[in-house]
């Protein structure tokens, strides 16, 4: 009798260690919290709320049409860059799991 596939045979999983996961959280957390800074500092200049801390972060920021630019510019080859890889990935994987299954036949 032949076992039925299931999508889950094709996930191969790697479990990481506590001190790996604790150390992406804290790198997430810090990124999401200096992103979030970024947004509150913008919206506040645009809502004509200045403080001497905002501008001097403002200043210090160095926020301008051209960085936005050149940080749109950034996010969209990352982008483009973790979707190739991902692509890549997944076809690597499942090539795996059919060898697998072929050497286990």
């Amino acid at each position: 009798m032949m076992k039925k596939k299931t999508e889950s045979d094709l996930i191969i999983r790697k479990k990481s260690s506590i001190l790996t996961m604790l150390r992406r959280g804290f790198f997430l957390v810090i990124l999401w919290g200096i992103t979030g800074y970024i947004i509150y500092i913008n919206v506040c200049f645009l809502l004509n709320a200045y403080s001497d801390t905002l501008v001097s972060d403002y200043l210090l920021l160095n926020l301008s049409y051209y960085s936005y630019a050149r940080f749109a510019l950034l996010v969209m080859v990352v982008t483009i860059l973790m979707t190739i890889f991902g692509w890549l990935r997944i076809r690597s994987l499942e090539r795996r799991a059919k060898n697998h299954e072929q050497d286990k036949s």
